[in-house]
């Protein structure tokens, strides 16, 4: 897979370490149990996809706590074979797979669909929702937070060099959307995922951190 518009993600996942590592990491900040929370409101899903989910801490996660049909992708190649990794040492039944965001195509749906600090690093954000809709069982739920405004202002001021290089498609504007631009690509409203799973009042549920959630129409 490349990496042309972002860093070099499978020389992240190999060489970086403590902070740096745990910054990308999505299994940061009890990510898993906040999604329990939505599975209490929603409904435990028969099955759930990570995409864009890095060494596999979250389906690692739901596939330790729930029977769910779970699986993993990520662009990176070191990020799924760490995560396949993680889950022979666990003994638990997960899937991961290499796949990249716009063009995403799983050959199948799920219930829920999970893509978290991703479409930050995605030229064509439109596309890939679209593609990461389409991957949603009908009846089933997308979640996703995505770049705003808000977020390219924030980090236009607070990013060092390193943090420039890994997010220069939000600091040009060319991944950022509005909640109006996101509900124009799925077709459908958008709710906030922070209030649906009482999440705790932290700098990442703040403002410049949306994070929504789209049920996909029964037929």
């Amino acid at each position: 897979m490349t990496h042309d518009d972002t860093i070099d993600w499978n020389r992240f996942w190999t060489d970086a370490e403590g902070d740096r590592r745990a910054s990308a990491a999505v299994g940061q900040f009890g990510k898993a149990d906040l999604l329990d929370r939505f599975f209490e409101r929603v409904g435990v899903p028969d099955s759930f996809a990570s995409v864009g989910c890095g060494p596999g801490a979250v389906p690692l996660a739901v596939a330790r706590r729930h029977p769910a049909d779970v699986y993993g992708y990520d662009a990176a190649d070191s990020a799924v074979e760490q995560a396949r990794a993680a889950v022979r040492e666990a003994g638990v039944d997960a899937t991961f797979e290499t796949a990249a965001l716009p063009a995403f195509d799983p050959g199948r749906r799920f219930d829920v669909v999970y893509c978290y600090a991703t479409l930050h690093y995605v030229r064509d954000v439109e596309a890939a929702l679209s593609a990461l809709f389409a991957a949603t069982a009908p009846g089933g739920h997308l979640v996703f937070d995505y770049p705003n405004p808000a977020t390219r202002e924030q980090y236009a001021d607070d990013l060092d060099d390193d943090g420039r290089e890994r997010f220069a498609l939000v600091l040009s504007g060319e991944s950022v959307l509005t909640r109006e631009d996101v509900e124009a690509a799925l077709d459908a409203p958008v709710h906030d995922y922070w209030d649906a799973v009482d999440a705790p009042d932290e700098p990442w549920t703040g403002p410049h951190h949306p994070c929504v959630y789209a049920k996909r129409p029964e037929t």
